[in-house]
């Protein structure tokens, strides 16, 4: 146990990393207030631990969901199931040394499982198929190393499950780098992660592969997710190395979601680099513009409530309702809009309540 090889924290995976943590800080309570059980599922869990005594993420889920039983906005009558699937035995070994060196609630738990992801959930959604029960809300963090073992049958298998969501790592560039090799094996896992033989076109289509391959995904995963989010990590060349992706069938995730990935990158909510670690953010100065470009298109010579809009901030834009407020209000005192408060509304300043106000847009 003792000889296991740990890997160095790199700063886009400390960035993963966060995201995955500010997510679970705000789907945990949310979950829990309406749901008696939850599971959280680590599909490639590692060993728990990075070379500089960093948590890897079995430990940052405990973690989330330690400090909101502290606080007690997470009930003692809700149960985690902590599902950590590994097929390296002495990560596997070395991950369950450390959760047994932790003190944690009856409520927590623990599962680590020897094998391959795909295998190991594939026999659990087997048993629950059999027996025609529901999986619980499940929070599914599919973080391979490499491209075979995350196959799109096994994402549309955990979406078609209410309240069940997928955060998954597409290695875009190892994928870019294999997809034309000779050897059939290798090539064949491509359309199973896929679930298309159109990712084989790639090569043969004018553009940008990468971004024909990552295109290509986010349409397969949104035939089963009703909204998908994306998030690119590049490496220390500013080269695009992966991608996560986010699917999800409820609106209020996917809103928790974009909040986690806004909040690691406040420039663009979408992308980090480990060229650029601490890019100065100038949002308020130049961010505003496609936004402003989706509302106008999505509302001239119409008045909407602004429930409405933030609805359609949140499911069809990159932005947040947060970002909605900010250009409303430039626009409001530009003239560009008008505001009308609902009957015995009193509007307090510029502000903008979901439930109190309606934006008129111009033609």
């Amino acid at each position: 146990m003792n000889d296991t090889v740990l890997w160095p924290l790199d700063p886009h995976t400390g960035a993963k990393h966060a995201i995955l943590k500010l997510y679970l800080d705000r789907w945990f309570p949310i979950l829990g207030k309406y749901h008696a059980r939850i599971n959280y599922i680590d599909g490639f869990a590692g060993p728990g631990q990075y070379q500089g005594g960093e948590k890897g993420s079995p430990l940052l889920a405990i973690e989330s969901a330690m400090e909101h039983v502290t606080r007690g906005t997470l009930g003692s009558n809700v149960t985690i199931n902590f599902i950590f699937v590994e097929s390296e035995a002495d990560h596997a070994a070395h991950l369950r040394k450390m959760l047994g060196e932790l003190t944690l609630p009856q409520q927590f738990k623990i599962s680590v499982i020897d094998g391959q992801f795909r295998d190991r959930l594939g026999e659990i959604l087997d048993r629950i198929e059999v027996e025609k029960k529901s999986l619980a809300p499940t929070f599914a963090f599919v973080d391979p190393f490499g491209f075979s073992g995350i196959p799109m049958s096994l994402m549309a298998r955990i979406l078609k499950f209410e309240k069940c969501e997928v955060f998954v790592n597409i290695m875009v560039e190892f994928i870019n780098r294999f997809l034309e090799h000779p050897n059939d094996a290798i090539t064949a896992h491509f359309p199973e992660t896929f679930g298309t033989s159109d990712v084989l076109a790639v090569p043969q289509q004018m553009g940008n592969r990468l971004d024909h391959i990552l295109s290509l995904y986010r349409r397969q995963l949104s035939q089963h997710g009703k909204y998908v989010g994306r998030f690119d990590m590049h490496g220390r060349k500013d080269r695009k190395t992966y991608s996560l992706f986010f699917a999800t069938n409820a609106p209020k995730g996917f809103e928790k979601m974009k909040e986690a990935m806004w909040a690691v990158d406040k420039y663009t909510g979408s992308k980090f680099s480990d060229a650029d670690p601490n890019p100065v953010c100038l949002f308020e100065s130049w961010g505003y513009d496609p936004l402003w470009d989706d509302l106008k298109k999505q509302y001239a010579g119409t008045t909407v409530p602004m429930a409405d809009l933030e609805k359609f901030v949140i499911e069809k834009t990159d932005y947040l309702p947060t970002h909605a407020r900010k250009i409303l209000t430039q626009c409001e005192e530009s003239g560009q809009i008008t505001v009308d408060a609902m009957p015995n509304c009193k509007r307090r300043g510029k502000s903008f309540p979901s439930d109190k106000v309606r934006i008129a847009f111009p033609s």
